[in-house]
């Protein structure tokens, strides 16, 4: 019994170990992702899972993301919770959503009319992109990077629907807002955040 207990107490420290260092990883490649898009687009010229699930799961995705290219499209920051990450378009059966920020299929950029829309996990995992998104409030900025411009957005609207799997969508033909998406823990229901963009410049 005691060498059973062992095995376990050490299988459990190799777990977390495991999982605190692939964590790191990834978020070092975020910042990495990040500042590599910025530079290449920046315009010179001014024309809840236990250790066990959960190293199991991200043994699951680093095989899986040996085979997808972290291609950013565009950079999603939000100063009131802490959050800048990089977005990418969404991938068949969804699975984007496990390693970035996702942006729909139906999506219009943010220099084009239209509506921007992005989802991510919650939860306590470390792919919980949108964790936080529950405590924007009303006014808070939200700001994309995208093609050499900043675009500067500001919440106007917060909400919660059902979670059926689809939702209603804003179509504007004469303005650009930005839409972004995510479960709320422990309920059967998702919260939805709206932005209308007011300004852009470069960066």
């Amino acid at each position: 019994m005691r060498k059973i207990g062992m095995f376990l107490i050490i299988l459990g420290i190799s777990s977390l170990s495991f999982y605190i260092s692939y964590r790191y990883i990834n978020e070092k490649q975020n910042i990495e992702s990040i500042e590599k898009y910025l530079e290449e687009t920046k315009i010179t010229d001014f024309k809840q899972p236990t250790i066990e699930d959960e190293s199991a799961k991200v043994e699951e995705l680093k095989k899986e993301e040996k085979q997808v290219e972290l291609d950013y499209k565009a950079i999603l920051e939000i100063p009131s919770i802490n959050l800048k990450r990089g977005t990418v378009e969404s991938t068949k059966g969804f699975k984007s959503i496990n390693y970035a920020i996702s942006i729909d299929n139906s999506s219009n950029y943010p220099n084009t009319s239209g509506n921007f829309i992005l989802y991510a996990h919650s939860g306590n995992a470390y792919y919980s992109y949108f964790k936080n998104l529950g405590y924007v409030n009303i006014n808070d900025d939200i700001y994309v990077y995208y093609q050499g411009i900043k675009y500067f957005y500001r919440i106007y609207k917060i909400y919660e629907i059902d979670k059926t799997g689809t939702m209603d969508i804003i179509r504007p033909n004469d303005e650009k807002i930005i839409t972004l998406l995510t479960c709320k823990n422990g309920t059967e229901k998702q919260i939805v955040v709206l932005g209308k963009q007011y300004a852009t410049s470069f960066y």
